[in-house]
């Protein structure tokens, strides 16, 4: 059977290859006519300007106009309140707004999230934003009704476990430490 499959491979080889002349004039490729006077040339030359100069006018409205979109952008950007602009800075570098958006946390919830993407994703946050940025997401997104008691009563026994405690004393004991060291 092998050898079958390898003397039919090499024979439609054999057929496959051959010479195929394609219907190619070569005065198709010759210069029909060619600019004798100096006058044709400098009309020609006048016409490359022209058409030169069109299209650096264009580039330089279409440079025109993309500059005058950026500064409206930053314009309309610096009108947001500083708690939209700084989640949207840090948020949406690595998600769209809808990733977050389409969630709902109470406050300790919006925290955990942003401390898990400051310190497990390596997000870079400056000294202060966390907070405002949890404070930003709890008010336009909250946890409410059922979900709201649910996620409160999954906190508290997280808490309430020995894990949580271990990480609470943790966390406590490096807050402490970095204030010993700063003073």
């Amino acid at each position: 059977m092998g050898r079958l499959r390898l003397a039919a491979s090499l024979l439609l080889c054999c057929l496959s290859v051959s010479t195929v002349n394609a219907d190619v004039d070569p005065a198709d490729y010759a210069v029909k006519s060619s600019i004798r006077s100096e006058e044709e040339r400098q009309r020609m030359r006048a016409l490359l300007e022209a058409e030169k100069k069109a299209e650096d006018e264009q580039l330089r409205r279409e440079a025109e106009a993309e500059a005058q979109r950026l500064a409206a952008e930053k314009a309309a950007w610096n009108l947001l309140p500083y708690p939209v602009r700084v989640t949207e800075a840090r948020c949406t570098t690595c998600h769209i707004a809808k990733n977050y958006s389409s969630q709902r946390h109470n406050r300790i919830g919006w925290e955990l999230v942003t401390l898990r993407m400051q310190y497990l994703n390596d997000t870079v946050l400056k000294e202060g934003e966390r907070s405002v940025i949890a404070a930003h997401l709890t008010q336009q997104y909250p946890a409410v009704g059922i979900d709201a008691a649910m996620e409160a009563l999954a906190q508290l026994l997280v808490i309430l476990s020995p894990a949580g405690l271990w990480l609470a004393w943790r966390s406590i004991r490096a807050k402490l430490r970095r204030r010993s060291a700063h003073e």
